[in-house]
């Protein structure tokens, strides 16, 4: 295999419908320079693992396969494959996503070499709904999203902010210099401690070097029934919008921004911890919400005794099912 100037890639668990898709994305780049693929794979139990073999087997010249005996988890599986890597630049695209663009390798790896200052390059995506089946081409334009031209660690911490959604891994290009360089640096921000595995790297760049987006759609992002971010167990989505809530507040510690900020993940995260409290029936969890916020509206203390007392919290059950108390949050991909 020739040294290749990127390396891609690629982590899978169990995305039988969609791995070869997936693969083929990468294959089909028209580039000027080599390139390789390199896939983590998780002892998937749904046939994951047979095809990428075969499809191992079929470029030897290209694709690496990482795997083991047994199941490692999200977190390893996806560093396993860091130190094989060996472009100057990495790119990103998990199992079930792919790049639709021919030219998504090569319009990223000329920026980059053009603009030194730059250090990450991100674009635009469709989404696809597996169930209902409903695609939406160029997402950002979709939801009008103002991108900032010249971000940096504010713009991702902010409550309001939307490079968090803007950025996603399937459509990012990066300088590995500068990302091993930041996975070095803060070892427990980048251990799996936090469920959410991109956002802190993409801040921390932003921080660091330029970050640069092009307003094309180059890749599709799959969402299915179930994922890291998308689940129908309100325990875990509520468990990730914690963990989420705690991630930020690390950051803004860590940078020391304004305290504005902080408060509004602040009350984020008692918001969120104390509905996992009920729901998960935590009353650990329950009283350290109570010892952050003193002050309780009448709903809060109904969820604060539901997780305490079981009486409660079978009462707050029933009356839940009339005035909804625990509404659902809005759909970021719809």
């Amino acid at each position: 295999m020739k040294d290749p100037l990127v390396s891609v890639k690629m982590v899978t668990y169990n995305h039988a419908p969609y791995i070869a898709r997936a693969i083929e994305g990468v294959l089909q780049q028209k580039v000027s320079f080599p390139i390789e693929l390199v896939i983590g794979e998780d002892c998937s139990t749904d046939g994951t693992r047979e095809i990428v073999f075969e499809y191992q087997k079929k470029y030897p010249d290209i694709i690496r396969v990482f795997t083991s005996d047994h199941n490692v988890g999200a977190s390893q599986n996806y560093k396993r494959i860091r130190k094989p890597c060996r472009g100057r630049y990495i790119a990103f695209c998990e199992g079930d996503d792919y790049w639709h663009h021919p030219l998504k390798l090569q319009k990223q790896v000329d920026y980059l070499e053009r603009h030194p200052e730059c250090g990450l390059v991100y674009s635009s995506y469709d989404i696809y709904h597996v169930k209902s089946r409903k695609k939406i081409t160029d997402f950002i334009k979709y939801r009008k999203w103002v991108i900032p031209k010249n971000p940096g660690i504010s713009d991702f911490v902010e409550a309001k902010s939307v490079l968090g959604l803007a950025i996603l891994t399937c459509t990012v290009t990066l300088r590995r210099s500068i990302y091993d360089q930041i996975l070095e640096s803060d070892p427990y921000l980048y251990s799996g401690h936090f469920l959410m595995g991109d956002t802190q790297l993409w801040a921390e760049m932003a921080n660091l070097i330029r970050v640069h987006y092009i307003p094309e759609s180059l890749a599709t992002h799959i969402i299915t029934e179930e994922s890291a971010t998308r689940s129908k167990d309100k325990k875990k989505m509520l468990r990730f919008t914690v963990s989420c809530c705690e991630l930020m507040l690390y950051l803004c510690n860590k940078y020391k921004l304004p305290s504005s900020m902080r408060n509004v993940h602040e009350v984020d995260w008692c918001d969120s911890s104390l509905r996992l409290a009920f729901h998960s029936r935590n009353a650990k969890l329950a009283d350290e919400v109570r010892s952050k916020k003193k002050a309780f509206t009448w709903e809060e203390w109904l969820r604060y005794f539901g997780a305490k007392y079981l009486v409660m919290y079978h009462f707050c059950r029933l009356i839940a099912l009339f005035p909804v108390l625990f509404r659902k949050r809005h759909n970021q991909w719809t």
